[in-house]
């Protein structure tokens, strides 16, 4: 999407190159070639030149060359789809702890909707009935994408039922984060960035914290 251009523009420059390692993983039961194919259109107008890797069952993703290939990227991106397939392929995986290695190595890791989704310790997306289980990266965050596609009531049920079911919501060890389309929300060092076209929202113990209307920066806490 245009909106999104100047956020992922700004990772592109962060990450000090022009290459950006797309894991189609989340779309492999449903065309992860187009995922790669709609990623590529992005990324070519701002500059980037993508690389798929294509991470689509486990045995891709225990794959040594595919997982050393990851290891030293600058910029890593997880492409959306099914938030399940994503997290279950890739869960305790040499790929999952490749990634985990660029990101400590200081490349940028970035996900997409589903690829947002797995961060954290569960994912609850709103017409889920239950929470699933997360990668666990973030351990005290869960993420909500697509966050302004829900209006007040459908966003107010969402929140009371995550304050039941997500583990760590009630007592305030877990936090929920709304994020807008075409928004995106960096955790840089000790830093919240929110950039893009719109807004993010923290949520703890079943309350609104604090809104961010992008572009906006504060210290992570």
């Amino acid at each position: 999407m245009p909106a999104a251009r100047p956020l992922d523009a700004w990772l592109l420059e962060r990450s000090g190159g022009d290459e950006v390692l797309v894991l189609p993983t989340a779309a492999a039961r449903h065309h992860p070639e187009m995922a790669v194919d709609t990623a590529r259109w992005h990324f070519e107008k701002i500059g980037g030149r993508v690389e798929p890797v294509m991470v689509l069952d486990c045995a891709s993703a225990s794959d040594p060359s595919i997982a050393e290939r990851v290891a030293g990227a600058r910029f890593v991106y997880l492409t959306g789809g099914d938030p399940d397939v994503l997290a279950d392929v890739l869960r305790g995986t040499p790929a999952w702890d490749a990634v985990l290695q660029a990101s400590a190595s200081g490349a940028v890791v970035a996900g997409s909707s589903a690829g947002a989704m797995v961060m954290g310790p569960s994912m609850m997306a709103p017409m889920w009935e239950e929470p699933r289980e997360g990668l666990g990266w973030l351990p005290d965050l869960v993420t909500v994408p697509h966050f302004d596609r829900l209006d007040a009531p459908r966003r107010d049920g969402y929140v009371d039922r995550a304050l039941r079911l997500v583990p760590g919501f009630a007592d305030g060890t877990v936090r929920i984060l709304g994020i807008y389309e075409c928004t995106g929300v960096v955790l840089d060092a000790d830093r919240w960035r929110v950039l893009g076209a719109g807004s993010a929202t923290v949520y703890r113990k079943g309350e609104a914290v604090r809104t961010w209307t992008a572009p906006a920066e504060e210290d992570w806490a």
